[in-house]
């Protein structure tokens, strides 16, 4: 989908996260996906509700939307339904009946093209990854970050992602040690940025902002010139810093628990 010239308006950013989601997820070995007007369903099929995602806008129909949600149910998978604001408020009710927890705000946020320079801690070494190793480390950092078993992060985000085009995974180390990790995925010009994480113990010491800024640094170097994310609680002030401002705020639902809140 060529978006380069589209406004980074609601709606658009609904299509590239369900481009992002499928790029993100894709390479997952128990990856399922289910399409319909404004419904979108990527399943990794692990226990884990934050790698699962039902995406929600505009012209979701209201049975659509209850069979996605049962089709997870059915098979007691964690998962989360990300509901854009486009969408029929009458949908938050169908997953409040089917035992839903509402979770969080989920801020929609957009940089466009202002010149951006590494910055943070500058003991922090930060690359491009690839291969097993960097897949392990990358594993390691998410396990902290969000308390997620590794064996089902190394299923949902294997070696084959790090070296797959339309993705690139950073790792940030400090003496060899990786110490945080961040996805970028490509859409013309424009970068979507995913599972942003720093160890656990390593938090609030400039690696984060280290990370993303040599990231998207890097990107911009390549042609990149507009960024998007959704923003947790956690990163808001740090996606705020570096000029990020909120399009929509998506409501995020959940069965199971999720670290997004």
């Amino acid at each position: 989908m060529n978006t380069a010239s589209k406004p980074l308006s609601e709606p658009v950013l609904r299509r590239l996260t369900n481009d992002a989601v499928t790029t993100f997820l894709g390479e997952a070995a128990r990856y399922e996906a289910v399409a319909r007007p404004g419904l979108q369903l990527a399943l990794c099929n692990e226990a884990v509700a934050d790698m699962n995602m039902l995406i929600v806008g505009a012209g979701a129909d209201h049975d659509h939307f209850r069979d996605m949600l049962n089709l997870c149910l059915g098979r007691q998978l964690p998962f989360l339904a990300i509901i854009f604001p486009e969408a029929d408020k009458a949908l938050d009710g169908i997953a409040a009946d089917l035992g839903l927890a509402y979770a969080v705000d989920f801020p929609f946020m957009v940089r466009d093209d202002v010149p951006l320079e590494p910055s943070g801690n500058p003991d922090v070494e930060v690359v491009c990854a690839s291969g097993t190793e960097d897949a392990d480390a990358s594993a390691d950092v998410l396990v902290s970050a969000y308390s997620m078993p590794k064996d089902s992060v190394l299923r949902a985000l294997p070696a084959s992602l790090f070296d797959s085009t339309g993705v690139d995974v950073y790792v940030a180390r400090t003496n060899g040690e990786a110490v945080g990790s961040v996805t970028l995925t490509y859409h013309g010009d424009t970068c979507g940025i995913w599972a942003m994480g720093t160890d656990a113990s390593r938090q609030r010491g400039g690696i984060g902002l280290t990370l993303l800024t040599t990231a998207m640094a890097q990107a911009r170097n390549n042609g990149i010139r507009r960024f998007f994310l959704g923003a947790t609680p956690a990163g808001y002030r740090l996606y705020e810093k570096l000029g990020f401002e909120t399009v929509c705020t998506a409501r995020v639902w959940v069965s199971g628990e999720t670290h997004q809140a």
